[in-house]
């Protein structure tokens, strides 16, 4: 019984797709479910991360604004990923100048993943133990580890082969050509510089998203954890390569690995989650620090506040108005911080937002700014004249 004949990408393509809107009813509702959980996740994470868990008991009620915030938290882990997987794309675009020798190219992956893997942790282990080096030293290491690499890899058989055979397709008219393999190699030698050089990103995502206590364990901790995040940013290349199947199947399985090693990569950085929806935060301006005037209409009283806390609070009506910004706005759940804390960074909210105060959007009436006028003149209305 003769084989069927494999399924192109387009073909393959339409027949997932098909299988898809089959089965979307159910998908729907399990998607529905998974993007109501993570959306929650997210918003405890924050509140977690300022210091106030109490917020989420009035949060939950805002399931209508839990899509733009779950959008907005899906476009800040887009961004992450992109940054982490400047690595892939570099290591991959140094796999993909080997496609001329593409029956081979499962092995190539494998020869070409050992320099850049030594590369990337040797890079690391300098920048954090290392010797203080200016950023010129520091290229001619890379310069020179890429050609010690080239001249490790030109013994390896395979590589030689493809070298020879990639150079020679380029240019059939002149077979034997050295300045072809030249180029051809110093393409290469540029390409596995600039991978190793792209694990800087990861690694100052991670130390950007830490803050905690500078000490020698956490170095050590963080610099294993950067070493980690740059080799496994690797892999998703390294599984479409080495993979068998079709090419459908073999960005799915890309796809899959690209989604895996970002949450392996966010799970072990630590405060990397608390960073994405801090960012998220303002970004959807849950966190807005812009200092106006509020006046509290319901429950407080100028007694209540601080004034070496608050400043002057006046009191309009007979309800106070208070100098504040919003650290948390979500449905009708509105947490108000002094605008003395408005430069505060987020390793101090856990402490610095006992002093904010809870109360609802509605019950918060955002007062007009006030022209302040010059020394010596008298304020005067906007469209008269004296």
């Amino acid at each position: 019984m003769p084989h069927a004949a494999p399924l192109t990408f387009q073909q393959a393509l339409k027949k997932n797709l098909k299988r898809v809107l089959t089965f979307w009813a159910p998908l729907s509702v399990i998607f529905a479910g998974l993007g109501t959980l993570l959306g929650f996740y997210t918003l405890s994470t924050y509140a977690s991360a300022i210091g106030r868990p109490d917020l989420m008991a009035a949060a939950m009620e805002a399931k209508s604004a839990l899509v733009p915030w779950l959008a907005t938290v899906i476009g800040m882990l887009g961004v992450y990923l992109l940054i982490l997987l400047a690595t892939t794309v570099l290591f991959g675009l140094t796999v993909s100048l080997f496609n001329d020798f593409a029956s081979e190219q499962h092995k190539l992956v494998g020869v070409l993943f050992v320099p850049v893997l030594i590369g990337i942790i040797a890079f690391l282990w300098l920048n954090f133990k290392g010797p203080r080096l200016d950023d010129w030293a520091k290229l001619y290491w890379l310069l020179g580890e890429a050609a010690a690499s080239l001249l490790a890899l030109w013994w390896v058989p395979v590589f030689r082969i493809a070298v020879d055979t990639c150079a020679t397709m380029a240019n059939p008219g002149k077979p034997r050509s050295f300045w072809l393999r030249f180029w051809f190699m110093l393409m290469v030698a540029l390409l596995l510089a600039m991978t190793v050089i792209s694990a800087v990103f990861p690694a100052s995502l991670i130390l950007k998203a830490y803050i905690g206590e500078e000490t020698p364990d956490a170095i050590n901790r963080l610099m294993y954890t950067s070493m980690f995040a740059a080799t496994v940013t690797l892999l998703p290349v390294v599984v479409f390569y080495v993979s068998k199947a079709d090419l459908f199947k073999r960005l799915i399985l890309s796809v899959l690995a690209v989604i895996v090693t970002g949450g392996l990569v966010i799970g072990i950085s630590p405060g990397s989650p608390a960073a994405i929806v801090y960012s998220a935060a303002f970004a959807m301006n849950v966190r807005d620090p812009v200092a106006a005037h509020f006046m509290l209409t319901k429950t407080y009283a100028k007694e209540d506040f601080d004034t070496q806390v608050w400043g002057d609070v006046e009191t309009v009506r007979g309800q106070p108005v208070i100098s504040a910004f919003p650290l948390f706005s979500f449905g009708d759940v509105l947490l108000l911080c002094p605008a003395g804390l408005i430069n505060k960074g987020r390793k101090d909210w856990p402490v610095e937002s006992a002093y904010c105060v809870l109360t609802q959007s509605s019950n918060a009436l955002r007062m007009p700014k006030k022209s302040i006028p010059a020394a010596g003149s008298e304020t005067q209305a906007p469209g008269t004249s004296k």
